[in-house]
Protein backbone atom coordinates (compact mmCIF):
# COMPACT_ATOMS: atom_id res chain seq x y z
CA UNK A 1 0.00 0.00 0.00
CA UNK A 2 3.09 2.26 0.65
CA UNK A 3 3.89 1.86 -2.78
CA UNK A 4 0.80 2.92 -3.92
CA UNK A 5 1.19 6.58 -2.32
CA UNK A 6 4.74 7.00 -3.85
CA UNK A 7 3.67 6.17 -7.15
CA UNK A 8 0.90 8.79 -6.80
CA UNK A 9 2.57 11.20 -5.44
CA UNK A 10 5.28 10.22 -8.36
CA UNK A 11 2.82 10.67 -11.09
CA UNK A 12 1.32 14.00 -9.57
CA UNK A 13 5.42 15.46 -9.21
CA UNK A 14 5.36 14.46 -12.92
CA UNK A 15 2.49 16.13 -14.87
CA UNK A 16 3.67 19.54 -12.11
CA UNK A 17 7.07 19.50 -13.96
CA UNK A 18 5.62 19.22 -16.78
CA UNK A 19 3.42 21.81 -16.61
CA UNK A 20 6.68 23.89 -15.53
CA UNK A 21 8.65 23.29 -18.33
CA UNK A 22 5.97 23.87 -20.01
CA UNK A 23 5.35 27.57 -19.05
CA UNK A 24 8.89 28.53 -19.17
CA UNK A 25 9.42 27.53 -22.68
CA UNK A 26 7.74 30.67 -23.20
CA UNK A 27 10.98 31.93 -22.81
CA UNK A 28 11.44 30.57 -26.52
CA UNK A 29 10.66 32.99 -29.09
CA UNK A 30 10.17 33.19 -32.81
CA UNK A 31 9.31 35.80 -35.36
CA UNK A 32 6.03 34.58 -37.55
CA UNK A 33 5.26 38.07 -39.18
CA UNK A 34 4.00 37.68 -42.64
CA UNK A 35 2.72 40.76 -43.73
CA UNK A 36 3.39 44.52 -43.11
CA UNK A 37 1.83 46.29 -40.48
CA UNK A 38 2.30 43.84 -38.01
CA UNK A 39 4.67 42.13 -35.87
CA UNK A 40 3.84 38.51 -34.81
CA UNK A 41 6.10 36.62 -32.78
CA UNK A 42 5.01 33.29 -31.38
CA UNK A 43 6.35 31.70 -27.85
CA UNK A 44 6.53 28.34 -26.91
CA UNK A 45 8.67 25.16 -27.67
CA UNK A 46 8.28 22.81 -29.19
CA UNK A 47 5.10 23.66 -30.35
CA UNK A 48 3.92 27.80 -30.26
CA UNK A 49 1.50 27.91 -28.00
CA UNK A 50 1.61 32.03 -27.55
CA UNK A 51 1.01 34.70 -30.08
CA UNK A 52 2.04 38.37 -29.59
CA UNK A 53 0.57 40.87 -32.17
CA UNK A 54 2.22 43.77 -32.36
CA UNK A 55 0.66 46.62 -34.83
CA UNK A 56 3.33 49.06 -36.11
CA UNK A 57 0.51 52.24 -35.90
CA UNK A 58 1.73 54.27 -33.09
CA UNK A 59 -0.23 54.31 -29.83
CA UNK A 60 -1.47 50.82 -30.24
CA UNK A 61 -1.65 47.98 -27.78
CA UNK A 62 0.19 44.82 -28.04
CA UNK A 63 -2.19 41.86 -27.55
CA UNK A 64 -1.26 38.11 -26.38
CA UNK A 65 -3.61 35.19 -27.54
CA UNK A 66 -3.42 31.69 -27.01
CA UNK A 67 -1.88 30.53 -30.28
CA UNK A 68 -4.88 28.41 -31.92
CA UNK A 69 -7.52 27.46 -29.62
CA UNK A 70 -5.60 26.73 -26.89
CA UNK A 71 -4.60 23.24 -27.91
CA UNK A 72 -1.02 24.09 -28.45
CA UNK A 73 -0.50 24.97 -24.74
CA UNK A 74 -1.97 21.51 -24.00
CA UNK A 75 0.11 19.66 -26.20
CA UNK A 76 3.52 21.59 -25.19
CA UNK A 77 2.25 20.66 -21.74
CA UNK A 78 1.42 16.60 -22.29
CA UNK A 79 5.41 16.72 -24.62
CA UNK A 80 6.98 17.69 -21.23
CA UNK A 81 5.01 15.27 -19.21
CA UNK A 82 5.94 12.59 -21.51
CA UNK A 83 9.73 13.68 -21.01
CA UNK A 84 9.85 14.43 -17.39
CA UNK A 85 8.18 10.50 -17.01
CA UNK A 86 10.55 9.37 -19.42
CA UNK A 87 13.25 10.88 -17.51
CA UNK A 88 11.92 9.57 -14.26
CA UNK A 89 11.63 6.17 -15.87
CA UNK A 90 15.06 5.99 -16.94
CA UNK A 91 16.63 7.03 -14.01
CA UNK A 92 14.38 4.50 -11.89
CA UNK A 93 15.93 2.02 -13.90
CA UNK A 94 19.28 2.86 -13.65
CA UNK A 95 19.28 3.36 -10.13
CA UNK A 96 18.41 -0.14 -9.39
Amino acid sequence: MGDNKIDLKMVLVIIVCGTVLALISVLYSQDMTVELGAKITGYGLPWLWLEKVTTIVPGTPQSYSLYGPGLSLLADIAFWIIIVALTYFVYSLIKK
